[in-house]
């Protein structure tokens, strides 16, 4: 028998997308947007692999039921859509995509993933700022050289602006207690939950497993 390996895929995405920072603290899956885009895998090996993506996911809160949180609150809300790109380096618990008798290997692996992105938005002007992408997924390996995936990553950005609010000259969500912190605290950011469909190119050899 054989398992046949691949150096890279494509494929598209879809799910969902949400918020958290000054208008979202705590609660997961409020204000919940769709979210698409496309990706494209390079294998190193069947463990690691570079993956780059490029979505646009919707975000969106509100600080109708938060008054108290903030001094001179004002009910303010925002929503916008904001455009992802970045690179992860992925990790497959197994070695994904062998057949299922090699010792360790199966065409269903869980794996973990990091990186560095970009996000751009616009408030009352385009604007750009770092993230770093952190998540989990799990992926099966489908007839016909498709994968079938399931994923959900944070994109921790390095502004607290993605909630900028021009409605008030007295209170902005970007800087609500008027007040400077570390580069790393005060920080927004989102959620993406997707389903992914990719298909494989660029066939590389088969290994026989006995």
């Amino acid at each position: 028998m054989y398992g046949q390996s691949y150096r890279i895929e494509i494929g598209g995405l879809g799910g969902l997308s949400f918020y958290t920072g000054d208008a979202n603290q705590t609660k997961l899956f409020e204000k919940v947007h769709p979210a698409y885009g496309v990706l494209m895998r390079y294998h190193l090996n069947r463990r690691f692999s570079i993956k780059g993506n490029l979505l646009s996911a919707g975000i969106s809160g509100t600080t109708t039921d938060k008054l108290e949180q903030y001094p001179g609150a004002e009910a303010l809300d925002f929503s916008r859509r904001v455009l992802d790109g970045g690179l992860q380096f992925e990790f497959n618990f197994y070695e994904f995509g062998a057949a299922d008798y090699y010792p360790g290997a199966g065409n269903v692996s869980p794996y973990v993933l990091c990186g560095i992105g970009l996000t751009g938005y616009k408030t009352d002007k385009n604007a750009l700022t770092a993230n770093i992408p952190l998540g989990l997924g799990i992926k099966l390996k489908l007839p016909a050289r498709f994968n079938l995936g399931l994923e959900c990553t944070y994109r921790m950005s390095f502004s607290d602006k993605l909630d900028y609010t021009p409605q008030s000259n007295l209170f902005h969500l970007d800087d609500p207690w008027i007040a400077q912190s570390a580069w790393n605290k005060n920080k927004d950011g989102y959620f993406v939950l997707a389903f992914y469909l990719s298909y494989d190119l660029f066939y590389i050899g088969s290994k026989c497993y006995k």
